[in-house]
């Protein structure tokens, strides 16, 4: 049984043992109704470098990582799950390698644990080069590999603050404030990529990443108000993207990647879908309408448009452009 209490003093603790002892923990509180504010003044007591900011009301974890970002005054910052665990040097290896090289941003291996079994999450592109145009790499890459290798997570990678900030700030209030609840790292990760101007993936381990949280997102697809949720974030990140990313065939393909990437992961909530057709109808209608899309990209979002119509049983409600 998940136990939250227990994963944050475990996380909290994880961050104090580290090999290096320079730095700041900001706890951002995004009105918790259990006892982690209770938990985390114990820990602050004992430890200075543990900052708590409580949100007024709740602004879900991409509002919490800008502000958690805003208040740090270090050089560097790694966003960190309040669940999960970063392993002993996980930190000081990933600041030695960043420091050394002067990169914007570096990623390092991390192990996933279902409670049934553990996998070492090994990036794809180890003992790679430094990347000097992050996005053309990170678009490129994830295209030829189908995104399958690619590890679009935030918790993982150790950041320049100023490159984290100004991708934050660039993606903008309208983006923060739609109340996404899934996969916003994707819109973080590509600004990240398009601002850093270096990067490079890194042969170490430095994170435990838990995946047991019954109450999760992803494992909660069956409630219908919540795939609702899940749908309007998919679809709703897909148009950001397409509007978001430049005018030229790499960045938009990379848009009709993340449709298909999503419609596959989640297809089992689109029979609770109704008002929510006329956003997904406007963003196929998007991508249909690219001057970059192929002629097999084009039958295939069609096929999805086709799909979605017959899974929801409102093919009659609207009139569908480019129904086959």
């Amino acid at each position: 049984m998940y136990n939250k209490e227990k994963y944050l003093k475990s996380f909290i603790s994880s961050i104090q043992n580290q090999d290096l002892k320079d730095f700041e923990i900001i706890l951002i509180d995004d009105c918790s109704i259990d006892k982690s504010i209770q938990i985390v003044n114990e820990f602050q007591n004992k430890d200075k470098r543990i900052k708590l900011i409580k949100n007024i009301k709740n602004q879900g974890a991409l509002n919490s990582r800008f502000k958690g970002a805003m208040f740090s005054k270090g050089e560097y910052i790694i966003f960190v799950d309040s669940d999960d665990i970063v392993l002993k040097e996980g930190i000081s290896n990933s600041y030695k390698h960043i420091k050394n090289n002067n990169l914007d941003m570096v990623e390092f291996h991390s192990i996933y644990d279902n409670l049934t079994q553990i996998n070492i999450n090994r990036n794809y592109y180890k003992f790679r080069d430094i990347i000097y145009q992050p996005i053309l790499s990170h678009v490129y890459y994830y295209q030829k590999n189908k995104g399958d290798e690619q590890n679009t997570a935030l918790w993982d990678k150790l950041i320049r603050k100023e490159v984290a900030l100004k991708s934050l700030q660039n993606i903008g209030e309208n983006y923060l404030n739609k109340n996404i609840i899934i996969e916003n790292d994707v819109i973080i990760l590509f600004s990240l990529f398009r601002n850093a101007n270096s990067f490079q993936y890194i042969d170490e381990l430095g994170y435990y990443y838990f995946i047991q949280n019954n109450d999760s997102i992803t494992n909660t697809r069956y409630d219908s108000q919540k795939a609702k949720k899940i749908i309007y974030s998919i679809f709703t990140n897909i148009e950001f993207l397409y509007d978001f990313t430049n005018d030229n065939y790499f960045d938009k393909r990379f848009c009709i990647f993340k449709l298909i990437q999503g419609y596959r992961r989640y297809e089992i909530c689109l029979k609770f879908i109704d008002n929510e057709f006329n956003l997904i109808n406007n963003v196929l209608n998007k991508l249909l309408e690219s001057k970059y899309i192929s002629s097999n990209d084009k039958d295939i979002i069609k096929n999805i448009r086709t799909n979605i119509a017959n899974i929801s049983n409102i093919s009659s409600i609207y009139n569908l452009k480019y129904m086959i």
